[in-house]
């Protein structure tokens, strides 16, 4: 008797976290099968993937794509959708339930999605942290009472996880992520200060999307995991410490109250977490090491180099004033971020001009007010984007 396959929804189908998790897919057709795929513009990687794994339904936000899609014939029936409120529209005829979903849409985009999913799984699985971010405890709840684990596939967040899964949280007195330190952690401020974006985008270690590679060079993408893992494992911003570790190996390192510390490594490839993550470590096939290779190697770690890259220390302070503080630094930062791929702000104007936000006197009020509903998130997204039209 054949065992039943674990049911997919893909979000961000043909990015580089969605061209992964169907490369993982792929290699365990017997294990799952890809129920949706949802994607933005992609229309020949999109077209290739429906044909492949031919899933029932298919989210298409660009019209351009979906009307490209919707011409071609599959070998069965496909349900497309022009965005995430019509399929939540057609849910409510139908309860339709996924195993797992994978949420790879990037930036704040993906919080909608997010929101929407973990209505319809049993477990999400996030590279989003933006979700997470703006979402919060609010979102975290959400899917705790409507039965949703989440768990992060960030490498360092999945290391920490998988670390902690067994041990008293009252032994944890600090948890550390690591950083590459990206393509500018030996340059001076004023040699950086107005680099291009091709030079921004050579991360050394991983191959990522462009927004998550400028993220990196500013140190922006540690940031946001400052604030994510403080909503994902109950920290205080106090515990949470980041150190330079140039090899990319060790992802995330936790000291003890008793004295012992836990290093958790793997290989720079997203394969790993995503792989474990949806085996539930069980029969995983990427297992390339680093560590059983004939050529010596170490480990180094170091915090001098911290101090040039603002946008950590921007993160501890967001997470001090409160959650709406935390989405102006997601929003604004997204915003800035396509400014500068467009060339139209110079390198180090993401940090200052997110600096002076964040600074801000005006804002301390309405940063200590609490997110209490959905609505109050999409207001301060709002809030945010209505801010980012004066830069």
């Amino acid at each position: 008797m054949k065992s039943k396959k674990t049911s997919i929804a893909l979000l961000g189908s043909t990015g580089s976290i969605g061209v992964s998790s169907l490369s993982v897919i792929k290699k365990h057709q017997n294990s799952f099968s890809v129920n949706l795929l949802a994607c933005n513009k992609n229309k020949l990687k999109i077209l290739k993937q429906i044909k492949f794994f031919l899933p029932s339904y298919v989210i298409i936000k660009n019209n351009e794509c979906y009307n490209f899609v919707k011409k071609k014939k599959f070998k069965k029936k496909i349900l497309l959708f022009r965005n995430i409120q019509d399929f939540n529209n057609f849910c409510k005829k139908k309860k339709i339930k996924f195993d797992k979903v994978i949420l790879g849409i990037s930036s704040i985009a993906g919080l909608e999605y997010a929101m929407s999913f973990i209505s319809k799984t049993k477990e999400m699985l996030i590279a989003n942290k933006e979700s997470i971010v703006c979402g919060g405890k609010f979102f975290l709840n959400s899917a705790k009472k409507l039965g949703c684990k989440i768990i992060s596939v960030d490498s360092e967040h999945f290391c920490i996880a998988n670390s902690i899964k067994n041990l008293d949280k009252n032994l944890i007195d600090k948890i550390y992520l690591t950083a590459s330190g990206g393509p500018f952690l030996n340059k001076k401020v004023s040699e950086i200060s107005r680099v291009e974006p091709k030079l921004a985008l050579k991360h050394p270690k991983w191959k990522m999307g462009k927004k998550i590679s400028i993220d990196s060079a500013t140190m922006a993408n540690k940031g946001l995991e400052i604030i994510e893992a403080s909503y994902l494992f109950n920290l205080r911003p106090d515990q949470i410490k980041v150190k330079i570790h140039k090899e990319s190996k060790v992802h995330s390192v936790i000291i003890l109250k008793n004295g012992l510390i836990y290093l958790t490594a793997h290989d720079t490839s997203m394969k790993i977490p995503l792989e474990n993550s949806l085996l539930n470590y069980k029969k995983v096939s990427e297992k390339k090491t680093f560590f059983i290779k004939k050529n010596t190697f170490s480990f180094s770690f170091d915090e001098i180099n911290l101090k040039k890259f603002i946008m950590i220390s921007l993160a501890y302070k967001a997470l001090k004033l409160g959650q709406r503080a935390c989405i102006f630094y997601n929003v604004i930062n997204d915003f800035l971020v396509e400014k500068y791929l467009k060339k139209k702000i110079f390198f180090y104007e993401i940090s200052s001009i997110l600096n002076n936000v964040i600074s801000n006197k005006k804002f301390k009020y309405y940063f200590k007010k609490k997110i209490k509903k959905i609505s109050d998130i999409y207001e301060t997204i709002a809030y945010a984007k209505i801010i980012c039209k004066d830069f």
